[in-house]
């Protein structure tokens, strides 16, 4: 779907030509850009005036290319495959063989260890 914003980007140039930190802020929002433009608009009426109107040409051209379909998303279409289980490892440098402690055992319905003495509640 192609759409034509001449009428739009005319109403930006008259607007920069009014008063180009206000196009500005149209384009770009309160950001960087409209910074700049304040300082460059006070510095002087025409190097404000060409920041807004490169800004307003530069939103022109990306929508340009983008309704040209020069942007493709290139994003991963299907979920990535799950990571295959691979074969035990040989222990690394400095490691025991010994198996790792045993792990407690937790019941659902008070979370605590087998081992753990009660939890008494006075």
């Amino acid at each position: 779907m192609e759409s034509n914003n001449g009428a739009a980007d005319c109403v930006l140039i008259i607007v920069a030509i009014l008063f180009p930190p206000a196009a500005a802020a149209f384009i770009s929002g309160c950001g960087c850009d409209l910074l700049v433009n304040i300082l460059l608009t006070l510095l002087g009426y025409l190097p404000g005036l060409l920041h807004a109107l490169w800004l307003i040409f530069r939103r022109v051209n990306v929508q340009g290319r983008r309704t040209r379909g020069s942007y493709r998303y290139t994003g991963a279409e299907t979920p990535a495959p799950a990571p295959q289980q691979s074969a035990p490892q040989p222990p690394e440098y400095g490691a025991t063989n010994q198996p790792s402690a045993p792990q407690p055992t937790t019941y659902a319905a008070t979370s605590q260890p087998v081992d753990a003495p009660p939890v008494v509640k006075t």
